[in-house]
């Protein structure tokens, strides 16, 4: 079902995102979690689609496409592959800012490279309040040093990078000067060529195996003419259409796990066994497939309607996509859950991939925004009297 109205131009989008889901990155999805192995086949297939470009404004030589279809794109990559839709959600919100604020020579730097699928970009983010990962999810960067031209990085580091190692640009989250405080944060775009950058650890997580989260030290020097819009001001110009943009991009992806797994199920469900037995026959399961349809398609609705506010500029609050975050990663966490139960030892001996899309769920509870960091983020904005 669709119970939010799609233009044909963005059913198209959402068939065509399908088809290249289903034939470029399913065949590799095993093995890049089994390997825990960095998906650059199925992101290739992506680049040739112009797919890196999506949403680079069309003057800049991209596609230019709206909040609802950049969702509904993210959800239909992450059905088939978690790794692959999640570092390509983590390319969007890197690019996104580079796109809407860039300098004449940013343009010609990094935009229209950006749109050719020259130019693809990781979103360096989580610093330790603490020794090594000891990670407090609170708005912490540090600090860079202003020096004559630009300015100079020495071993910050990054907690959680991901598509570390495979990408040639970084939009990266920093304070000119230590006496600059947190709430007046810069962002430099860094070429990965023109910059110290060290791996400190390989990515080994529970799920999404394959998106290469690893912390990174960065060290070097970064030209002046490289920051995104004025210093100390990132905040304030970025973050009204950054932030919705990584909310609405997280959403998608965790929704595609829930709504990947559940079509599996659709399938699995009625498959008739030796003994003429059929998991949908069980009154249990029945239930458990009702709900599970109906929180999937409640968390696209509101996911798809949040987008089109959005695209409409109806939004005046950061509620819709804080709700929309959580609301689509939990659904993502429940239904997998559910299908781990229903089909039993199955499931857990690994013969259908409801393991996999399990234990890629539980990456939205935790990363990116934190839900227990959006809930309190959401007091402030359903109380702001209070």
């Amino acid at each position: 079902m669709a119970y939010f109205p799609l233009t044909k131009h963005q059913q198209g989008w959402q068939d065509r995102a399908s088809e290249i889901a289903a034939n470029d990155l399913a065949p590799h999805a095993e093995e890049t979690d089994r390997l825990g192995q960095f998906p650059t086949e199925s992101l290739e297939a992506l680049r040739k689609e112009g797919l890196w470009g999506l949403r680079v404004p069309k003057k800049h030589g991209g596609l230019g496409e709206d909040m609802v279809t950049t969702c509904l794109i993210v959800e239909e990559l992450s059905k088939k592959c978690p790794s692959t839709a999640m570092c390509y959600k983590m390319h969007i919100e890197g690019a996104e800012i580079v796109s809407r604020i860039p300098t004449e020579y940013q343009v010609k730097q990094f935009v229209e490279p950006l749109a050719k699928g020259e130019v693809f970009i990781a979103a360096p983010g989580g610093e330790s309040n603490g020794p090594g990962d000891d990670w407090t999810p609170v708005r912490t960067v540090s600090a860079v040093t202003k020096v004559p031209g630009g300015y100079q990085l020495d071993a910050i580091r990054k907690a959680f990078v991901t598509s570390a190692g495979h990408v040639t640009h970084f939009e990266f989250q920093c304070r000119i000067g230590e006496e600059t405080p947190q709430t007046s944060a810069s962002r430099l775009f860094i070429e990965a060529d023109k910059i110290d950058w060290e791996i400190v650890a390989p990515w080994d997580g529970l799920g999404m195996r394959g998106n290469s989260s690893s912390p990174i030290i960065f060290s070097g020097f970064v030209p002046e003419e490289n920051r995104l819009g004025p210093e100390h001001t990132v905040l304030d110009i970025a973050d009204p259409f950054v932030r919705p943009v990584i909310a609405l991009t997280y959403a998608a992806a965790y929704l595609g796990i829930a709504s990947g797994a559940f079509e599996i199920a659709m399938v699995e469900m009625p498959r008739m066994y030796r003994s003429g037995a059929r998991r949908i026959d069980n009154a249990i399961n029945q239930r458990r497939m009702a709900e599970m349809g109906a929180q999937i398609e409640a968390a696209r609705a509101l996911m798809l309607a949040v987008a089109s506010s959005y695209d409409e500029e109806r939004s005046t609050s950061n509620l819709p996509y804080f709700q929309s975050k959580v609301t689509c990663s939990e659904a993502a966490v429940r239904v997998t859950q559910d299908l781990m139960t229903a089909f039993g030892g199955t499931a857990f001996a690994g013969r259908l991939p409801f393991e996999r899309y399990f234990r890629d769920a539980r990456a939205g509870i935790v990363m990116g925004m934190a839900n227990d960091v959006a809930y309190q983020n959401m007091i402030p904005l359903m109380f702001p009297a209070a």
